[in-house]
């Protein structure tokens, strides 16, 4: 009896031991998870620049954002996450959308498409977003629930750090006669894309930054400026107006005293990014002169900068093939407005069903109606409106531009999806966006690591 005893004692303290050797390890799942989203946009840069000429895919295909996804997923794998038992937990609603829409981009892709070569490469992606999308919205609705806020500071973070990055990268390219200035090439494709990462980093600045005091709020003030600079430089009138729209609606949906003190952050970014962009302006694409030139260009074509020829191209092929699409990668040669030279209709409503159809669009909206549904429910935290912010101005940059074609956006509109949905799931017993009934979550503890 006593050899059983010290023997279940040995094993007691050998399980509690190797509990305590784990722990530290699964605390530090969420971190690197959220690392590997800061590094995402600098690492693009830097690997964009000095490699892209000779390996166009890593611009092309943003091979270290898609990196950056796979690595948040395998580390949520090694905290428990379980694709079968993550999809389990969504609403049906959004269980039927998901499965309809994923079985319409597999047709659009690699039966309706004419080059299915420019195709499997962008359904690699939009899968790897969509695992994105389960694997973290699994792990911020259970383990990950307390780091929401830091997935959203490295985003904002990793932004700036991009920022620092290019802004280098110009000032030692700016004596270099063959440099291409309306392409770029360090991170973006074409200099209208910076302000994708502005808009982000304005977004996230406001939403947590309005709220507090000290040197926080000075940090706030910061980044909002440096998100407008970085959308100003870019020339883009459409990303301009969209940083605008972002900064909006958080002040709108903010609380009085909070709504003031976004009120406030913007108009000193504004009078700090306008006069400051002016000292970076090695093209005449770039700026604000730009965009203030092209806002009261007076032909109509030429004010939407030709996109109402390409639009009508578009809608003409989406009526040759309305229920399957045309699949993705097809754009640049399959319409002939696009010169050979656009990925994108620059239009996300085009731009989808153009790629899945009807079918795969409505499956889309139906997938993300639950999200929708369950914003008003949610607590208006700095995190929601750091989220609702972001989104908000990356779908409106996307109805003029192609924010949602390119992996970066994608990736930054996932992650605050998934977060909206997460904070509504935190303050309801049983969430309606997403979660199964009660008994499916219980069945699944084990392998989310509860």
């Amino acid at each position: 009896m006593t050899f059983i005893k010290k023997a279940a004692g040995a094993a007691l303290t050998a399980r509690t031991s190797a509990g305590a050797a784990i722990a530290p390890a699964q605390a530090a799942l969420p971190v690197l998870a959220a690392m590997a989203i800061l590094l995402a946009a600098p690492t693009f840069a830097l690997t964009s620049w000095l490699l892209a000429a000779d390996h166009p895919a890593i611009l092309f295909y943003a091979f270290p954002v898609i990196a950056a996804e796979i690595a948040v997923i395998i580390l949520a794998v090694a905290a428990g996450f379980d694709l079968r038992a993550g999809f389990l937990r969504l609403h049906p609603t959004t269980r039927i959308g998901a499965s309809v829409w994923l079985s319409a981009i597999l047709c659009a892709n690699l039966i309706a498409a004419p080059m299915r070569t420019a195709a499997i490469p962008l359904l690699f992606t939009t899968l790897v977003h969509a695992g994105f999308a389960l694997a973290l919205w699994s792990l911020l609705t259970s383990r990950w629930a307390a780091h929401m806020k830091r997935f959203l500071y490295c985003a904002a973070a990793g932004v700036g750090l991009f920022g620092a990055i290019f802004a280098a990268i110009i000032l030692a390219e700016l004596n270099n006669p063959a440099f291409d200035w309306l392409g770029v090439g360090i991170g973006i494709t074409n200099i209208r894309q910076l302000g994708f990462y502005g808009i982000t980093l304005v977004g996230v600045a406001l939403g947590l930054g309005a709220p507090t005091r000290g040197w926080h709020w000075a940090l706030a003030a910061a980044g909002t400026a440096f998100g407008f600079w970085l959308t100003i430089l870019s020339g883009s009138r459409v990303a301009f107006v969209a940083a605008i729209i972002a900064a909006t609606i958080i002040c709108v949906l903010s609380e009085r005293r909070r709504c003031m003190s976004v009120a406030v952050l913007v108009i000193l970014a504004l009078a700090t990014a306008i006069p400051s962009s002016y000292l970076l302006i090695p093209h005449e694409s770039w700026g604000f002169d730009r965009i203030i030139d092209r806002t009261f260009s007076g032909d109509a074509n030429d004010y939407a900068s030709g996109r109402l020829v390409i639009w009508k191209e578009t809608w003409a092929a989406i009526l040759d093939s309305p229920f399957l699409g045309h699949g993705e990668g097809q754009f640049r040669s399959q319409i002939v407005s696009a010169g050979n030279g656009l990925n994108h209709p620059h239009n996300a409503l085009l731009q989808f069903l153009y790629q899945w159809g009807l079918i795969g669009t409505s499956a889309l909206a139906l997938m993300l109606a639950a999200t929708v549904r369950d914003l008003r429910r949610a607590a208006r935290s700095d995190v929601w409106l750091a989220s609702i912010g972001v989104v908000a101005g990356l779908l409106a940059m996307a109805m003029l531009e192609g924010s949602l074609y390119h992996t970066y956006p994608v990736m930054i509109v996932v992650l605050c999806l998934v977060t909206l949905n997460a904070t509504a799931t935190s303050t309801s017993a049983e969430p309606r966006a997403f979660a199964e009934p009660r008994q499916h979550w219980a069945a699944d503890q084990p392998a989310l690591g509860k």
